[in-house]
């Protein structure tokens, strides 16, 4: 394997600039039909972005039914719910387990995907919620409002125990000046800066306002962060069932939404956003209320939501025009609603940019695709071999080694900064900044271990179609191309799978070959990676020619 791997890199010796770059290319000018899919390769790319991977069924089905009723489908499905914990001493291993189960089978995968990138911004970590009573609530609610209104979500999340205690406003209590203390100010500056606003007045295709001097113009200040902490005081645990309440001080329980005890909540006026004014002797949930729907309407908030969710399902680095037709749906559905997340991910899906091919003009647009993050990665690859994957498995086990432990992110950031960026080339790159040397060898390993089945009881592959296709090691490759690819394994690569597949007449061996070389190409490594309308590399010389 390891002499096949260096002869692939010979074909492919800018590895490392590929997947640093991911893989620059121009974008096409020529509009696509939304619904409309011609190849199994465009459908393939289509289920990199809605689901968890293809599988070849659901190739079938897209180009079946177009892309457009295929996001209606899963737009209508019920969400996955975790089953609440037996007792409150269960850990989260058992519930990382059934996340790979359910990424794998259940059939709500663009909720799936869709929850996980909110769970990205509305960042809690089992570091803090170490036990599965104190998470299954907020992963619930996240699936559940992963197509419901971002204001709404905002209000649930704002409200809830997990959150309450990982950014620490459960029990967050009025300033005192004569104790000279005042009011947490963990959750006001988060909401602000990672679930609403950012720190920078956005245009609304997402780049920076800039000054006269050429800098970018905050959106907030630190008297606003105080006053936002101010608002939202007074919310303790809700009573455990059957209890009486006992607030301020009830015992922490997860199960329900915070509830307010009136003589912790700062009454007095404060001020927000661009001078707008709270009046005073408001309720806790009044200035709750009041504080989340003024900075909910703010501008920022459509570019900001929406760049992030394109990044996670589509693009690392969406043009602006990409970026500006999402935000209008974000800022009107079209009936009028604002912040309607079906809608926007609807648009996000269907959008001409998702699909586009590599134009041959060799102009310089937009990097197309992202590197995929360990978890989709290793769902991925389950999902293009067709695999059962039991709910009592081991896949977290191989996926931590590769820079990513499901439901630990390490800070209020995730698992990476969102906004993470390759400064000399400017591009954005979130996943690439838990991407070293190290998890790339452990990426390498894990293709190893699925090939030589090594994954653990509780996983196993349907390998039956791409044994038949052994003695055609071409068509072969094609397939795994097709299932991990998306079809963009170029040509110069497919042969030299082709000569190392060859040297075996074992239909297994050839299978393993061939699967080991394609999952570890640069176009399997890196999600929603683009072909040009020809089907073959850029033209030499071109930005797009790094695909060699």
């Amino acid at each position: 394997m390891v002499q096949a791997m260096r002869a692939l890199n010979s074909y492919q010796s800018r590895w490392a600039q590929v997947l640093q770059l991911l893989l620059i290319t121009a974008c096409a000018t020529i509009p696509l039909a939304a619904n409309a899919v011609s190849t199994a390769a465009e459908a393939a790319l289509f289920l990199e972005q809605a689901t968890w991977g293809p599988k070849p069924q659901e190739i079938s089905r897209v180009m079946s039914i177009g892309k457009a009723a295929y996001v209606d489908e899963q737009l209508a499905l019920p969400p996955t719910q975790y089953p609440a914990p037996e007792t409150n001493d269960v850990l989260l291993p058992p519930y990382q387990r059934l996340f790979f189960h359910y990424g794998v089978h259940n059939p709500d995968q663009l909720r799936q995907r869709v929850a996980f990138a909110l769970s990205q911004i509305f960042v809690v970590s089992g570091n803090t919620l170490n036990r599965a009573h104190m998470m299954v609530p907020y992963l619930n609610l996240l699936s559940e409002g992963a197509f419901g209104n971002y204001r709404e979500l905002l209000m649930n999340v704002s409200l809830s125990p997990a959150m309450g205690r990982y950014l620490d406003n459960v029990n967050n209590v009025k300033p005192d000046p004569a104790r000279g203390t005042s009011a947490n100010e963990n959750y006001a500056r988060e909401f602000l800066q990672l679930l609403t606003l950012g720190t920078e007045l956005l245009n609304d295709d997402a780049t920076p306002v800039k000054n006269q001097d050429g800098n970018p113009v905050p959106v907030y200040s630190e008297d606003t962060v105080k006053q936002m902490a101010n608002a939202i005081t007074g919310w303790t645990w809700a009573p455990t069932p059957g209890q009486t309440v006992r607030t301020p001080r009830n015992p922490a329980y997860y199960g329900a939404p915070m509830i307010a005890w009136e003589p912790n909540h700062d009454t007095t006026a404060k001020t927000l956003l661009n001078g707008y004014q709270m009046p005073a002797g408001r309720t806790a949930r009044e200035d709750l209320e009041g504080a989340i729907t003024h900075i909910f309407e703010h501008p920022n908030v459509g570019p900001f939501v929406s760049i992030r969710l394109i990044r996670s399902l589509v693009s690392s680095n969406p043009s602006p025009a990409y970026v500006r037709d999402v935000v209008r749906v974000f800022n009107n559905n079209g009936s009028g609603v604002r912040g309607d997340l079906k809608a926007v991910v609807r648009a996000i899906l269907l959008h001409p940019e998702a699909s586009a091919p590599l134009a041959l003009s060799g102009r310089l647009g937009v990097a197309q695709g992202h590197l995929a993050e360990p978890v989709f990665f290793v769902l991925k690859l389950m999902r293009a071999l067709d695999s059962t994957v039991a709910e009592d498995n081991n896949l977290m086990r191989h996926c931590s080694p590769l820079g990513q432990n499901v439901f630990f992110p390490p800070s209020v950031f995730s698992y990476y900064h969102l906004d993470h960026a390759l400064t000399k080339q400017e591009l954005a790159a979130p996943e690439f900044e838990i991407h070293t040397s190290a998890t790339a060898v452990e990426r390498a390993n894990f293709v190893g271990m699925v090939v030589d089945r090594r994954l653990g009881p509780g996983v196993s592959h349907n390998l039956d179609s791409l044994l038949a296709l052994a003695p055609e090691p071409m068509k072969l490759i094609e397939e795994l191309s097709l299932r991990i690819t998306h079809g963009t394994l170029p040509d110069e690569s497919k042969e030299v799978v082709r000569r190392f597949v060859v040297g075996t007449n074992d239909p297994a061996g050839r299978v393993g070959r061939a699967l080991y070389l394609v999952a570890n190409s640069p176009q399997a490594w890196v999600s929603g990676a683009r072909i040009s309308e020809t089907g073959r590399r850029a033209p030499s010389g071109r930005r797009g020619a790094i695909l060699r």
